[in-house]
């Protein structure tokens, strides 16, 4: 068992390592525990909306934060959380796939896991043509033909991101016009080997070994099409892996933290932020945001704490 830390960040996201740097600064012990580093922000090839930063990839920017977080001696664990107690002292105790912590606050902010198509065949071929992120596994699929499925900005920037690797992209989405910005709509429209198929619907995943045709539904016309594809990227949004707070903090219809303007969760002591959350908004630059108030949140709970002890 480890001395007890002032608060345990979940998560290594840009929203985790943001309030990883303000826990820090406010000399508060602190400790970020994540399977991975990053988070999303590994799956992103071009950040170009990030303050202060005219364009990095994603992964830059994720070694960038770190770096910060380390410098300011704050220690971070690639290990995956099992599970979140609270005990009598009114602690928290987090057990990880390698150790147990105790801390004094907790802060969530282990951002989205992409969704699933639920198809026969999905799992199975996952590393064996399906993949759920463009920028990680794009480089396997040179001068092949591959399929996006999608119509918000993660399924566009994986066709632009494709368009660059691969020999044909095959861009299927079930409405008639993509949700995504519209400068990543004009970017897509204007690559020659994109195919856009509006109004689709990706109803069959057809292969012995790995993945070798989609079969795709054209809505409107209720008529379908078998498409031979080496590749298959799922980009149709993420959801939140909240299982480890069932029975500890109120989640909303989409198993969303519901948290108030200071982060704070119903459990006292545990704040939330970021894409985990019930805010509207999904963006990097959110996230950070939230991240640093949920931290200053954790620092003034307790000296809130402390304060009531002295007296």
């Amino acid at each position: 068992m480890q001395s007890m830390f002032d608060t345990i960040i979940i998560g290594a996201g840009p929203t985790g390592l943001t309030a990883a740097m303000y826990a820090a600064r406010r000399m508060m012990k602190t400790l970020v525990v994540s399977k991975d580093l990053g988070g999303q922000l590994m799956w992103a090839a071009e950040i170009k909306n990030y303050p202060g930063i005219k364009e990095v990839t994603g992964y830059e920017l994720a070694q960038i934060m770190s770096r910060q977080v380390k410098d300011l001696g704050v220690e971070i664990k690639a290990e995956q959380v099992i599970s979140i107690k609270k005990s009598a002292d009114s602690s928290f105790r987090v057990e990880t796939s390698k150790d147990n912590y105790e801390s004094k606050t907790v802060i969530v902010a282990m951002g989205l896991a992409p969704k699933q198509l639920n198809l026969a065949k999905e799992n199975e071929f996952v590393g064996r043509g399906i993949s759920y992120c463009a920028n990680c596994d794009g480089p396997f699929f040179k001068d092949k033909t591959v399929a996006v499925i999608g119509g918000g900005n993660s399924a566009l920037d994986a066709a632009e991101v494709m368009s660059k690797i691969a020999k044909l992209v095959y861009l299927v989405y079930h409405k008639p016009k993509f949700k995504g910005f519209e400068s990543l709509i004009a970017q897509v429209e204007n690559k020659s080997n994109i195919i856009i198929m509006l109004d689709s619907d990706i109803i069959e995943i057809i292969g012995s070994q790995r993945l070798e045709k989609i079969k795709v539904k054209r809505l409107a016309e209720q008529t379908t099409q078998e498409v031979e594809v080496d590749g298959l990227f799922v980009e149709i949004g993420y959801a939140p892996k909240t299982e480890l707070l069932t029975g500890l903090a109120d989640r909303d219809s989409k198993e969303q933290i519901i948290v108030d303007s200071s982060g704070k969760t119903s459990l006292a002591g545990m704040f939330a932020a970021g894409d985990v959350t019930s805010s509207e908004f999904k963006q990097v630059v959110v996230g950070c945001g939230q991240g640093a108030v949920a931290a200053l949140s954790a620092y003034k709970y307790l000296q809130e704490k402390e304060a009531d002890v002295s007296h």
